[in-house]
């Protein structure tokens, strides 16, 4: 039997790095077997492929969040960087068009086809952050001929949520999914086909019930899980199981370093 996967934390954080070996001691006694650590900038790339040496467990990835844009970025470096063995995926990359005073949206674009490029050239699944920008995002997305990857966080409509699976992605839930609001959120989690769904916790943000607005940390993936396993109506073990496989099928430099 496998084990949860944690598929999208962000460990280089204060709050986490500065206690890493206790959240990592934690997850373990949670049964977390895996933590996927996604950059956003250059600064946490760097920050997250060190602590990926630290850890046989932990996996990194490579990207530039779209509110990242004006912090720059060297698109040669990060292709090297893509090449490590512990980098399994471009991420997390996207568009948000939330908020007014952020980077532009034409900016946002460009760094996002410049993602885009970089997954296609190194030949890795990328990790996507979409909000309010879905019909971009596909546009964009349209340009390139990619395999599978994963909406990560996904907290928008069925019908997006049936978009992202006609086109061959994955969706992953978080803990928004057990927030007590989250009614149609929930339905979309038992909507979603066995090998297309992963669970993350997109720490430090995002704690789920019983603790919202707290820390969020690799261990409380275990309650995304239970969660996803009641609205499905199976054991959170078979849960585990399967996002499990898919996590290896849609990482695949990861199944590398299965232990």
């Amino acid at each position: 039997m496998s084990g949860l996967i944690d598929s999208h934390a962000h460990l280089f954080y204060e709050g986490i790095y500065d206690s890493l070996e206790d959240k990592m001691r934690l997850a373990k006694l949670s049964g977390v077997d895996y933590i996927l650590s996604v950059g956003t900038d250059s600064k946490t790339i760097a920050k997250n492929i060190e602590i990926s040496k630290r850890f046989d467990n932990v996996f990194a990835s490579v990207g530039i969040h779209p509110h990242h844009f004006k912090d720059g970025y060297d698109t040669a470096e990060l292709i090297e960087l893509s090449k490590d063995e512990k980098v399994v995926a471009i991420g997390e990359v996207g568009l948000d068009y939330h908020y007014d005073d952020s980077t532009s949206k034409s900016d946002q674009l460009t760094l996002f086809r410049d993602m885009l490029s970089i997954a296609k050239e190194c030949g890795l699944p990328y990790i996507i952050h979409a909000r309010e920008c879905f019909d971009d995002i596909f546009d964009a997305m349209s340009e390139y001929d990619l395999p599978p990857s994963v909406f990560h966080c996904y907290t928008d409509t069925r019908e997006n949520a049936a978009r992202i699976l006609d086109e061959g992605h994955y969706i992953s839930f978080a803990g928004v999914v057990t927030f007590k609001n989250s009614v149609e959120l929930r339905e979309i989690a038992r909507y979603v086909p066995d090998d297309r769904f992963l669970i993350e916790t997109d720490c430090p943000y995002l704690s789920p019930v019983p603790y919202r607005g707290q820390q969020n940390e690799p261990a409380f993936v275990s309650l995304v899980a239970e969660c996803i396993a009641q609205v499905r109506n199976v054991a959170a073990d078979d849960i585990a199981q399967i996002t499990s496989d898919n996590f290896f099928r849609l990482f695949h430099k990861a199944a590398r370093h299965v232990i």
